[in-house]
């Protein structure tokens, strides 16, 4: 933030808001770190893509679901490397400090990055839709289980990179924040296989209830994958989204002042 002028930070939370946006953004495609993040993705779901295509040989159905499960499975890896430098980075270099100065409160300032890297997201998500056109190889896929699958997926990628964001303003080292990141996306992933293990133990059924729902898998996997649009799922996602926001402020507020 430090070639943000006092005039792009004027008055209003739109200025400032749309101020970081914009920056962080631009930063995000002239970074060779995004556009290789991107091809790796790509490669690798071309790779796994045709290999479906080659072994259903037009005799499997057309599945919708397949690339935008992979996707989200990726964001484990994804959403941390997107994530690591937005604030950790400002921390390292002391540019917090400049926010003191700034007609700028704490929340302009982290719903900006964090928006930002969830349009990088949204352009990732978009550019897989080519493999959805591709199906037309095997069969025709269900329109239905598309919309909700890459709902899904945009909004699941929306969580994580959020989730991300709080181990990045935790601490100045983009590798602990990138590795906390990714093993924090991997724990809600796996929630489905701990409440399993829980649901086996006496008494433990609630807990068990209790940390499924928490879990990515419960609420993208079971519904929106196969097509179930179901209100509770886009809550859970917009709603741990918020939450995790909330928490990120509130790290950057404290950092702030104690600067």
């Amino acid at each position: 933030m430090t070639d943000m002028t006092q005039t792009e930070v004027q008055i209003g939370g739109a200025v400032p808001f749309w101020a970081v946006f914009k920056r962080e953004l631009a930063l995000y495609f002239r970074s060779p770190v995004a556009y290789a993040i991107a091809f790796a993705v790509l490669f690798f779901l071309s790779i796994l893509f045709n290999g479906y295509i080659s072994q259903a040989n037009q005799q499997a159905p057309a599945d919708a679901g397949y690339i935008p499960g992979l996707l989200t499975f990726l964001t484990f890896l994804i959403a941390p490397l997107l994530t690591m430098r937005l604030l950790a980075e400002e921390q390292r270099e002391g540019t917090l400090e400049l926010l003191m100065t700034l007609p700028m409160n704490e929340g302009h300032f982290v719903l900006g990055k964090f928006l930002a890297a969830w349009a990088y997201w949204t352009v990732l998500v978009l550019v897989t839709l080519i493999y959805h056109f591709g199906w037309q190889m095997v069969g025709i896929p269900d329109q239905g289980v598309a919309f909700g699958a890459y709902l899904g997926a945009w909004l699941y990628g929306g969580t994580v990179i959020a989730v991300s964001m709080i181990w990045s303003a935790v601490t100045e080292d983009q590798i602990v924040a990138a590795f906390l990141g990714a093993a924090t996306i991997l724990v809600l992933y796996l929630a489905d296989i701990a409440a399993v293990a829980l649901a086996g133990s006496d008494g433990t059924a609630w807990l068990a209830g209790f940390v499924r729902e928490l879990g990515l898998q419960a609420h993208y996997g079971a519904t929106l994958a196969s097509g179930i649009l179901r209100g509770e799922d886009i809550f859970y996602f917009v709603g741990m989204i918020i939450v995790a926001l909330f928490i990120t402020v509130r790290i950057v507020e404290i950092r702030r002042w104690r600067s």
